[in-house]
């Protein structure tokens, strides 16, 4: 089955690929919250399972790691989670992606993070504002750098 999502967003596509780099977790005041290294994979499935997914792995320097598949349909110009996250994505222009979602286990959580990609498609970032009850308690900076 073949996978339309690169014609329909453009410059999303160039998301797809193995990325590494770091998160970082700090609360307003600027404390340190946590960091750890991530690891990315963006696939755009021909299989029909869904529309895009997105592998994530996270490694802390003492040997704890998660790992998590997150599924989207692409539906009114979005890409669409339904699963452990809900909410969506939709790009703002060729540099920048932006999604909100809350967790289907939490819902006083709502989040909104940015992500911006170089020209060569290499580096990217990303910024994500957290907001319990409306309220901003954590802000996350990522920096990544493709890898495959």
């Amino acid at each position: 089955m073949p996978n339309h999502l690169r014609e329909l967003m453009p410059h999303f596509a160039k998301h797809e690929g193995n990325w590494i780099g770091t998160y970082t977790h700090i609360k307003p005041t600027g404390e340190l919250v946590d960091t750890y290294e991530v690891r990315i994979f963006s696939e755009f499935p021909t299989d029909g399972s869904c529309d895009f997914r997105l592998n994530t792995h996270n490694v802390w320097a003492d040997g704890r790691e998660t790992r998590a598949a997150f599924d989207t349909v692409y539906r009114d110009g979005r890409l669409w989670f339904d699963g452990v996250l809900t909410g969506s994505m939709w790009e703002v222009d060729d540099f920048t992606v932006y999604l909100r979602f809350g967790y289907r286990d939490d819902p006083t959580i709502d989040v909104c993070e940015m992500i911006q990609i170089s020209d060569d498609g290499q580096n990217r970032a990303r910024t994500w504002h957290w907001f319990r009850d409306q309220k901003l308690f954590q802000v996350t900076l990522t920096n990544e750098r493709r890898v495959g």
